[in-house]
C-alpha cells in the first residue's frame, strides 16, 4: 500500500510552528486489516479439522466356510489426540488386536460394540479381529449383511457362488478360487451357497443379466466396448460347455458395464473442475492449512516424544511376540514328531519362519481356515508338545516349545 508523506502548507501550520505529517489512505488501511486478521484465522481453524478428519480407510471383510467374518480396518487418526474411539460390526468380538502405522501394539479396551483405542501419537490405527455377527444361514443360502461407512472388500470362501447382491460391486474377481468383491459404502446384503459353481443353470443365469445390464446401459447412449466383448467370451465358453469360465465371464462383463457407465457419467461431470477461481482459492486454502499444520508442530513434538518413552514399555508388556526365542527348527520337530498331519506340518512351517511365534488371527489369515478348524489344529499340536499358548490381551500367542526334545525324551 503506497503511503505519501506531505508537508503542511505555511498558512495551515499551526503559530507554534508544528510539523504534521499526514498519511493518506489511513481509513482504507485501518478498515482492512482487521478483515484480512480475521479470514485468516478461520481459515487456519478451518483447515486444521478438514487435515484430521479428511482421512483415507481401508475396510476388508474375510469370511470363513463356518460363517466367522475376520474384520482389517485401517484408519489415519489425529496424532494430538490421546485415543480414538469407533464403533465394530457386531457385538461378538473375539481376537482383537490394534497396531499403529510401525507395527507397535496398542492397548484397547471394548465397551459392548465400541472399541477405544490408546494411540499415543500414533498418526494411523489399523484393527483385526473376528465376528461371528455378520453371516447368518437359512437353509442352504448363506447371507452377508454390512452398513458399511466407507468402501470396502469382502473374500469369500472358496467354492461359493453368489445367488444374490442388493448393491453393484464396484469391481468382481476370482482370486485363488475364492470370490474377491469391492463394494461401495452403505448397506448391503450378499447371498451365496456353496458347491454349485459352473452349472449350465448359474451360467444362463450370469449371461442373461450381464446381457440386459449392457443393453439398459447402451439405452442410455453410454457405450460399453470392454464389456461386451467379456460377454461375447461368456458366450463362447458357454457354447464350448466350459460354464464356470462363462459364469465368470459373465459376471466380470457385467462389472465392467458398471465401471464404462461411471467413467462415462464422472467425464460429463468434469466441466465445472476447470474453474478457475475455484483453483485459486484451492491453492490459498492449501498454503494457509501448510501455515495452521506448522503451528501445532511444537505440540505434536511433545505428544512424539511421550509416544516415545511408552512404546518401549508398550512393546515390553504387550507385545513379548517381539521376544528373541530359541526354538528347535522345524526340520528337528518333523523328525521327533513324524506323526503330524500334513496341515499341521504347514502350521509348524509358516511359525518357524516367524521368529517362532505367531498369534492365532496370522494362522487363520495365512491359511484361510475358521476359526474352530484353526484352534482345533493349533490345539493338536500343544498335545504333541510342539507349541504352548499364551494369552495376550484378547489374542492367542502360540509359540514353538523350546525343551522339544526334552519333552520327547
Amino acid at each position: 500500500m503506497e503511503q505519501k508523506l506531505e508537508l503542511a502548507q505555511l498558512e495551515y501550520a499551526p503559530q507554534e510552528g508544528m510539523l504534521f505529517v499526514r498519511i493518506t489512505n489511513i481509513l482504507t488501511l485501518m478498515a482492512r486489516a482487521p478483515l484480512i486478521v480475521v479470514c485468516f484465522v478461520l481459515v487456519t481453524l478451518a483447515s486444521l479439522p478438514q487435515h484430521t478428519f479428511g482421512v483415507s480407510k481401508v475396510l476388508d471383510f474375510t469370511i470363513y466356510t463356518d460363517g466367522t467374518t475376520h474384520v482389517f480396518y485401517a484408519t489415519e487418526v489425529d496424532p494430538l489426540q490421546p485415543d480414538f474411539t469407533m464403533k465394530l460390526f457386531g457385538t461378538n468380538i473375539d481376537n482383537l488386536v490394534a497396531q499403529d502405522e510401525n507395527d507397535l501394539l496398542l492397548s484397547s479396551q471394548i465397551d459392548g460394540n465400541n472399541v477405544t483405542i490408546e494411540t499415543l501419537g500414533a498418526s494411523q490405527v489399523k484393527i483385526d479381529y473376528d465376528t461371528a455377527d455378520l453371516v447368518t444361514k437359512n437353509g442352504k443360502i448363506w447371507s452377508f449383511s454390512i452398513d458399511a461407512p466407507s468402501d470396502y472388500s469382502m473374500l469369500l470362501p472358496k467354492n461359493t457362488v453368489i445367488v444374490g447382491m442388493n448393491a453393484f460391486p464396484l469391481n468382481m474377481q476370482v482370486v485363488d478360487e475364492q470370490s474377491l468383491i469391492s463394494l461401495p459404502s452403505g448397506t448391503a446384503e450378499i447371498n451365496y451357497v456353496f458347491g454349485v459353481l459352473g452349472t449350465a443353470q448359474t451360467a444362463t443365469l450370469a449371461i442373461e443379466k450381464a446381457r440386459d445390464l449392457i443393453d439398459k446401459i447402451n439405452a442410455e447412449e453410454i457405450k460399453t466396448p470392454l464389456a461386451s466383448a467379456k460377454l461375447e467370451e461368456a458366450i463362447s465358453a458357454f457354447n464350448e460347455s466350459k460354464f464356470s469360465s462363462a459364469e465368470i465371464l459373465a459376471n466380470e462383463a457385467k462389472n465392467t458395464a458398471v465401471h464404462e457407465q461411471e467413467t462415462a457419467l464422472s467425464n460429463n461431470g468434469t466441466k465445472s473442475d476447470n474453474d478457475p477461481l475455484s483453483s485459486i482459492g484451492g491453492t490459498i486454502v492449501a498454503a494457509v492449512a501448510t501455515i495452521g499444520t506448522v503451528a501445532g508442530a511444537i505440540i505434536t513434538i511433545s505428544l512424539f516424544i511421550k509416544r516415545a518413552k511408552s512404546a518401549i514399555t508398550k512393546t515390553v508388556e504387550l507385545s513379548p511376540k517381539n521376544e528373541k526365542i530359541v526354538t528347535p527348527d522345524k526340520e528337528t520337530i518333523f523328525r521327533l514328531k513324524p506323526e503330524l498331519r500334513k496341515e499341521d506340518k504347514d502350521m509348524v512351517t509358516y511359525i518357524s519362519e516367524n521368529g517362532g511365534q505367531v498369534y492365532e488371527s496370522e494362522l487363520r489369515k495365512k491359511f484361510l481356515l475358521p476359526r474352530t478348524t484353526t484352534w482345533r489344529a493349533v490345539k493338536r499340536l500343544e498335545r504333541e508338545g510342539v507349541v504352548e499358548i499364551e494369552k495376550i490381551d484378547q489374542q492367542n500367542l502360540i509359540k514353538l516349545r523350546k525343551t522339544l526334545e526334552e519333552n520327547q525324551e
